[in-house]
């Protein structure tokens, strides 16, 4: 870390950019991990069925939360809320099968 004297001859502690970057990039993971187990919980609250296939099929709640955050190709890209939002919850269900292997 650089040091440099201000006006007085005290030595100051001029702050890194990447640490600054870095703590805002933290900050901003944790929230957006926050964001996605509220989001997941409202899932389980309405949609309970399709949660636990998630759950159940992908092996953990986590993994569960990241793939309705995740974008998916065979979804144009959307994320799997975008999809329920537009009304395509049944087709939400069949790229769900199919990532969970149960898809026939």
């Amino acid at each position: 870390m650089a040091v440099a004297t201000d006006s007085r001859g005290m030595h100051m502690r001029k702050r890194d950019p990447f640490e600054a970057a870095s703590a805002q990039l933290e900050e901003a993971y944790s929230m957006k991990e926050k964001m996605a187990f509220a989001a997941f919980s409202i899932l389980e609250e309405h949609l309970s069925d399709f949660s636990s296939m998630l759950i159940s099929g992908l092996g953990d709640r986590a993994r569960a939360v990241r793939w309705m955050c995740m974008h998916h190709k065979a979804l144009e890209g959307r994320n799997a809320y975008q999809v329920i939002a537009d009304g395509e919850a049944d087709r939400l269900w069949e790229e769900a099968t199919r990532a969970c292997g149960l898809a026939d």
